[in-house]
């Protein structure tokens, strides 16, 4: 009877589900500010520590400037007139290298989880580059391919396919069994399963490997800009070490962090796009 009551209730449980689905959008939104809000606190802890040391000169100014010293700085970076063309020369290398890595090791990726005799002739390859310091490359590939642009996508190349297999092919292996064996019962090919069940079970491992990958694009292009180049945002900060400009050094620094965490972010919005596309 109490069923039947609050079925004949006008709107009873349209109304429960409604306020249910604004409590779940307020406990999201909640834990977005809380978020936001322990991330900045962390930033400003960070920043007051730092100006605490050279208010009370535990280091020397020469070697660790004010905050305010690098803001002024950073300023003078973004406003340059050449701050556009190492942007943009740093971006090229960027996003080739990390273009090449996801469409290379994604594709590496999927054949190795998918055929054994792929997986264990890549995993030699995989298991060293993983291994050897990617900063080992750098000479080599500067003596090989010059100080141009190549050299700097080769090594972000290096840097992140690695990362791309890996993930991919774990993803590969954790596709439902059940929805193999279904498929195989209908007939299914190799490329049939590939392209209907284990491309899209495969999206979380593959987009977790890709914000992984962002974050080591960004190092690998600063660092080998750093060892050799004409331009770019790694051509900043070490133009300013040789000459001991140690706020924009710092400034670079800050520079270079705020966009790996502005990309790795994106990378992350994207990956939680493409889970809910998935479910």
């Amino acid at each position: 009877m109490a069923a039947e009551a609050a079925a004949a209730k006008p709107g009873g449980p349209e109304l429960k589900s409604s306020a249910d689905g604004v409590q779940q959008r307020l406990r999201r939104t909640l834990r977005g500010a809380r978020a936001t809000l322990l991330g900045f606190l962390a930033v400003a802890l960070v920043v007051a520590c730092w100006q605490l040391t050279t208010t009370f000169k535990l280091v020397d100014r020469l070697f660790l400037p004010p905050p305010l010293v690098v803001l002024s700085a950073f300023k003078d970076i973004i406003t340059s007139s050449t701050f556009i063309r190492d942007l943009r020369v740093s971006g090229y290398e960027f996003g080739v290298g990390l273009g090449l890595s996801i469409l290379i090791g994604g594709v590496l990726g999927i054949l190795s989880g998918w055929y054994k005799p792929v997986e264990e002739f890549l995993r030699p390859i995989v298991i060293s580059l993983n291994s050897v310091p990617h900063l080992a490359f750098i000479p080599l590939l500067i003596l090989i391919f010059g100080i141009g642009t190549l050299p700097k996508i080769i090594l972000v190349l290096l840097s992140c396919v690695v990362v791309m297999i890996m993930n991919t092919a774990a993803g590969v292996e954790n596709v439902d069994p059940q929805l193999m064996r279904m498929s195989r019962s209908f007939g299914a090919s190799d490329g049939q399963v590939i392209r209907t069940i284990v491309a899209p079970s495969v999206i979380p491992f593959f987009m977790t490997g890709v914000r992984i990958s962002v974050g080591r694009a960004v190092v690998a292009v600063a660092v080998a800009e750093i060892f050799a180049s004409v331009a770019g945002l790694g051509n900043i900060l070490i133009t300013a070490q040789s000459s001991l400009n140690m706020p924009v050094m710092y400034a670079a620094v800050v520079l270079l962090t705020l966009i790996g965490i502005v990309l790795t972010q994106a990378a992350a919005l994207l990956e939680r796009y493409m889970q809910r596309w998935k479910a």
